[in-house]
């Protein structure tokens, strides 16, 4: 019988590609994927009862990197900052910078399914019924998530453009 130090290593051995292919995939950042990826082995080894004795240890540790990414991308999407892309010269409002990385970066904020809804209907051109099969929602919540989208979108734009204000 092996010892849980083997079995241990034999796991991370099978699946710390797919984790860090997995990572990568969610953060698009090969740096965040190895740091993920390091911290994955720590985490497995100290839930490593739990996911040892799982019925598909391999899946256990590919859902905490899974999750693991998630985090990550969340934290980094909150701290983003919107920049001012908007300068006052007398009466006039010159806009500065590029108004589609502006609102890719607003789009980038929002909450997954708005984010996913907005991509696939405004971007893609999907359908509502094919979105709701994509996001595994009904209809009524596709369009709820975009509606939602959108207006968060357009106020954030009309915030960082400051319109409506001297």
């Amino acid at each position: 019988m092996k010892s849980i130090t083997e079995q241990y290593t034999e796991l991370i051995l099978s699946v710390k590609d797919t984790v860090f292919r997995l990572a990568k995939t969610i953060t698009a950042s090969r740096v965040e994927a190895e740091d993920i990826t390091q911290d994955i082995y720590e985490k497995v080894w100290r839930a490593r009862d739990a996911v040892l004795n799982s019925s598909h240890p391999r899946a256990y540790v590919c859902r905490m990197a899974r999750n693991l990414a998630i985090d990550c991308t969340r934290r980094r999407r909150e701290s983003v900052e919107i920049t001012d892309r908007v300068v006052e010269d007398g009466n006039k409002t010159v806009i500065v910078g590029d108004m589609a990385e502006l609102t890719k970066q607003i789009i980038s904020r929002l909450p997954e399914k708005q984010q996913a809804a907005i991509h696939l209907r405004d971007v893609e051109g999907y359908e509502i019924e094919e979105i709701a099969e994509v996001l595994e929602c009904d209809q009524v919540s596709v369009r709820m998530n975009l509606s939602r989208a959108r207006k968060s979108v357009r106020e954030q734009l009309l915030k960082a453009l400051k319109y409506g204000t001297e």
